[in-house]
């Protein structure tokens, strides 16, 4: 509804831009909102646009793949499936099998490098043509971050053309967008609206430039792989952008970056952001909300460098993209339960309160809580147990800081404190209703045992009564016979 209240209110307004300027009436104050929305757009349009002297590309994205010990089978087939002859897929699922079931199982795995067409410098790539058109290469690699826990990184390198598509989407200037409230009667049109900003758009539009882009990688996987709806639904992103011809001295970037926000805010790197972070030489952006159907964890900005002294290994870069990764993967198999105990919860509360029997539904609901207790106690000893390997893996990312407060940040330990907060949380209150629903189901097979034991003394005492009835009944026949013998033996 709100969707076609929207397309009604700018038609209406394209309209009467068309018509010569009125003076005064309805359709010269529908001009005047027009005129105003233009002139905010072209403020905006002023603030967010490109610096000149830099450039901005999105080199790469992230997908992330989270599989629990349940669903290792999965991987090892979708592997073997599109890689059957590679030898280090073959190693990688014979090391996976031998510590399916360990305590302390935790590592790292190269898979592999996917291309349209094959790379001098990658001599083992795996060539695809059926790789889509937006999508150069694939690098493949394999975490273990837990005994349980594990994901595949699809580490996506975007063609130059999806950036410059990109880039050409934000370059426009766009209309913010009217919605009135009111169309009838016609002299009520304009008097009450709400008006949104262009750079809303911008941000919007290029957002589902990138979905598209998603579509077309997770389509891919789906068919080559063969792996489940269920694991492809819970994708997430870490999208990579480059910027170059920034300041080089700390201080002097941090104002740039600052007076440029709403050019970077199009492309989800939100610098006002309390939980943005800062490192040598890039920032790590966390969106506000993800109530897009792809989500994305975390948008890191690559800047040029304060200095040109690098390693002759390069920047480490993609290392740091896998350390950032791995507390966004925590994170997200926390919100997995999260939901599922929500869901859980709210039906079982349902269940609770309704004051009926508890059908085989509900019991599957119980089965279902106890089970998710459970493996939220796999993950807290997990957790426990392997936090030094996750600290050391974390802290691959470098040193980092607030981008606001300049306060050195350790996002290693922030990581483990959090989610050792939140899986309490979570499974407290999975805790809470199974311990209601498992003492709500005693007590009702209590009293359905009481009511079955009534019901069984009523029985008997039906059965006794008949037994003496048909033994009276039967009396007469009885002493007949019983004289018959007598007379027998005189």
């Amino acid at each position: 509804m709100n969707n076609l209240k929207l397309k009604i209110s700018t038609k209406i307004l394209d309209l009467v831009e068309g018509l010569p300027r009125f003076r005064k009436g309805t359709i010269s104050r529908l001009q005047d909102i027009r005129d105003r929305q233009r002139e905010w757009s072209a403020k905006e349009f002023s603030m967010r646009k490109a610096p000149k002297e830099a450039s901005i590309e999105f080199s790469q994205t992230t997908l992330i793949l989270t599989f629990e010990h349940e669903e290792f089978d999965s991987v090892i087939r979708g592997l073997r499936k599109y890689l059957p002859k590679s030898e280090k897929v073959l190693d990688f699922t014979k090391s996976l099998r031998e510590s399916e079931n360990r305590l302390d199982a935790c590592s790292w795995h190269n898979l592999g490098f996917i291309a349209r067409e094959r790379h001098i410098f990658f001599p083992d790539t795996v060539v695809d043509e059926s790789l889509p058109a937006d999508i150069d290469n694939i690098s493949l690699s394999f975490h273990r971050i837990l005994p349980s826990v594990g994901c595949i990184l699809f580490e996506i390198k975007p063609s130059k053309s999806l950036s410059e598509n990109l880039n050409e989407i934000q370059d426009k200037d766009y209309l913010g967008n009217i919605e009135f409230n009111k169309f009838w009667p016609l002299i009520f049109i304009g008097r009450s609206y709400s008006m949104g900003a262009g750079s809303d758009v911008a941000f919007k539009s290029i957002a589902n430039a990138k979905d598209s882009f998603r579509e077309k990688a997770i389509s891919w996987i789906k068919h080559s792989f063969k792996w489940s709806h269920g694991i492809m639904q819970g994708a997430s992103y870490v999208d990579i952008f480059k910027v170059t011809g920034n300041p080089r001295e700390v201080n002097n970037r941090r104002e740039w970056v600052n007076k440029n926000s709403f050019w970077l805010n199009n492309y989800g790197v939100d610098v006002h952001a309390f939980s943005t972070l800062e490192g040598d030489d890039f920032i790590v952006s966390y969106p506000r909300s993800n109530d897009r159907k792809h989500a994305v964890s975390i948008t890191l900005l690559k800047l040029d460098p304060e200095t040109d002294s690098q390693s002759e290994y390069g920047d480490f870069l993609e290392y740091k993209v896998r350390s950032v990764a791995i507390s966004s993967i925590i994170f997200n198999v926390l919100d997995k339960y999260r939901n599922n105990v929500e869901q859980l919860r709210g039906h079982g509360f349902k269940n609770l309160y309704n004051r009926k029997r508890l059908s085989q539904k509900t019991q599957r609901n119980i089965q279902d809580i106890k089970r998710a207790v459970v493996i939220l106690s796999r993950l807290e000893h997990e957790l426990k147990q392997s936090k030094h390997w996750v600290i050391h893996s974390i802290s691959g990312v470098g040193r980092l800081s607030d981008l606001f407060r300049k306060e050195t940040v350790d996002l290693a330990n922030n990581t483990l404190l959090n989610a050792t907060y939140q899986l309490n949380q979570i499974k407290d209150a999975a805790t809470a209703i199974d311990l209601g629903l498992t003492n709500y189901l005693s007590i009702q097979s209590i009293y359905v045992m009481y009511k079955l034991q009534k019901w069984m003394f009523i029985l008997s005492v039906v059965v006794t009564i008949a037994t003496v009835i048909g033994a009276i009944s039967s009396w007469d026949n009885i002493t007949s016979v019983v004289a018959g013998w007598a007379d027998e033996y005189k």
